[in-house]
């Protein structure tokens, strides 16, 4: 997995939301660390093609062309802000409409992806009674229904208790070591990446102000 911005800028305005990045993404688990505003989820929207660059160039996978971003982009499972559920299903049957929804022919990959969340045994339970840990679980279930290798997900950790954070935090680690996934992850929260990313992007005013790995925090 390679994902290269070089001196990208996304304009509202006059406003510069993210201003000449430039960086580069392998393969790991990268935290993408900033205060709420600095930047961060319109740069996984750029990512993702939510979003557009006003400037610069971006590159997944070597390619550049929109046309051919988009294709690449089918490789990427992604969870941007709160994740849209309905309350009333369950987990099986939020995951089958996604699944309906998005295209995706084989019904085998919903029990396959709610096991590797640890959702398998919620039976009939509807989504409405389930923690919030166990929501953002479905949420990033969701975002691996297409069985990506880079998976982007967006303040996963938000209004959750420590329990539903260890959940979390286990659960990346779990998807990078037995399922080789690449991640990007963003938080406001430095103590909390530091536990699960090993590699750490930090940023301010929509620009990368630093890049750090684990190795050089300790």
């Amino acid at each position: 997995m390679k994902l290269e911005f070089k001196n990208v800028t996304k304009q509202y305005g006059e406003v510069n939301a993210v201003n000449k990045v430039n960086c580069v993404m392998e393969k790991g688990i990268y935290g993408l660390l900033g205060v709420n505003g600095a930047g961060k989820t319109t740069f996984l929207r750029l990512v993702t093609g939510i979003a557009f660059p006003t400037s610069g160039t971006l590159s997944l996978w070597g390619k550049t062309v929109e046309k051919e971003l988009q294709e690449q982009r089918k490789r990427i499972g992604c969870m941007i802000e709160t994740p849209a559920l309905f309350p009333t299903m369950t987990a099986y049957q939020n995951m089958e409409i996604q699944r309906i929804q998005r295209g995706i022919p084989d019904k085998a990959v919903i029990q396959k992806t709610l096991d590797m969340v640890g959702l398998k045994d919620t039976g009939k339970k509807a989504v409405r009674n389930f923690s919030l840990g166990m929501r953002q679980r479905l949420g990033i279930a969701i975002a691996l229904l297409n069985t990506p290798e880079f998976l982007i997900l967006d303040e996963p950790i938000n209004g959750l208790d420590p329990a539903g954070i260890v959940e979390i935090r286990n659960l990346l680690k779990s998807l990078n070591k037995e399922y080789g996934m690449t991640i990007l992850v963003s938080s406001h929260i430095l103590e909390e990446l530091y536990q699960t990313a090993s590699e750490f992007i930090l940023i301010d005013k929509g620009k990368i102000i630093e890049e750090i790995s684990d190795r050089e925090l300790n």
